[in-house]
């Protein structure tokens, strides 16, 4: 098969870059009563019941050295009004509470309740911080931005940050904790949502300084180059400009602000690039 293509169409912004991988809902850790969804990215309450004080923490951990990183979540439309579970993120010491009939909110946990409150506890007993906060139910989308060095997490509601992630206090700090993981709860049947990691996922921009969940650092970033010359390579490439680029079966992916040349002969993954002056891709996948 041969495809080539000539772009000459390049916006004014960029379009979202997925360098890395959607994060998924952890299913060795799927109390009974849940259901997962859309490749472990949803979770429902699907037969639990009312007042169901389980949830499900994602698979992967955001660690101390990950640096800020911003996910959504998207409360299941089937859901009620206003949800009467939590959402947030479990310390690595509450994950292992996952199906102990317990609320997400303590040991260093923080939990965003859909009636408006923030609850977080670094003991073994759960605590109510913050009222006031945005209500959530279904449809709505939530928003976080956690600094996992500091256990500082910033809240929003539907494109409104309730802190500025950017230059403003967090919402809440917690204690901090070898790991962190996102997690989703609905104590109410039909409550839950689906976990958002990538910009290409997103409702709202990524706060600048904050990398998405899914955000994999390239194995070789160049801000520019004038050539560019790859046989056989199997390795992510991050640029911010380039002039030429000649690609004989090597790489899984290139991601670019602007191309003025880009040649391919047998590679088979996205070129993903703000504006292409020419492009040609020869017997790819």
């Amino acid at each position: 098969m041969m495809r080539s293509a000539i772009l000459a169409q390049g916006g004014d912004v960029a379009p979202p870059v997925d360098i890395g991988s959607a994060w998924q809902l952890d299913i060795t850790r799927l109390p009974a009563g849940y259901t997962l969804s859309d490749g472990n990215q949803t979770a429902i309450n699907s037969s639990g019941g009312s007042d169901y004080r389980r949830w499900v923490p994602t698979a992967k951990a955001i660690l101390p050295s990950d640096g800020r990183r911003y996910w959504e979540v998207f409360c299941a439309p089937g859901g009620a009004a206003s949800f009467d579970g939590y959402l947030g993120v479990v310390s690595a010491e509450q994950r292992e509470d996952f199906d102990a009939g317990d609320n997400p909110i303590t040991l260093g946990s923080i939990g965003y309740r859909g009636n408006g409150t923030l609850w977080s506890s670094n003991t073994a007993t759960a605590s109510q911080r913050l009222t006031g906060l945005a209500p959530f139910g279904a449809g709505d989308v939530v928003m976080f931005v956690l600094d996992p060095g500091n256990a500082s997490l910033w809240i929003g509601l539907n494109g409104v940050w309730r802190d500025d992630p950017v230059a403003g206090d967090p919402t809440w700090t917690a204690a901090p904790s070898a790991a962190f993981h996102p997690q989703i709860q609905g104590r109410d049947p039909g409550d839950g949502g689906t976990l958002r990691s990538l910009p290409s996922q997103f409702s709202y921009p990524v706060p600048p300084g904050v990398k998405a969940l899914g955000f994999e650092e390239p194995d070789l970033s160049i801000y520019q180059t004038h050539a560019f010359i790859e046989i056989g390579w199997d390795r992510d490439l991050s640029v911010a400009e380039l002039e030429a680029w000649l690609d004989l079966g090597g790489g899984p992916r290139l991601t670019s602000n602007n191309v003025s040349l880009f040649l391919d002969h047998g590679g088979g993954e996205p070129l993903t690039a703000a504006h292409a002056a020419l492009y040609i891709e020869v017997e790819l996948p």
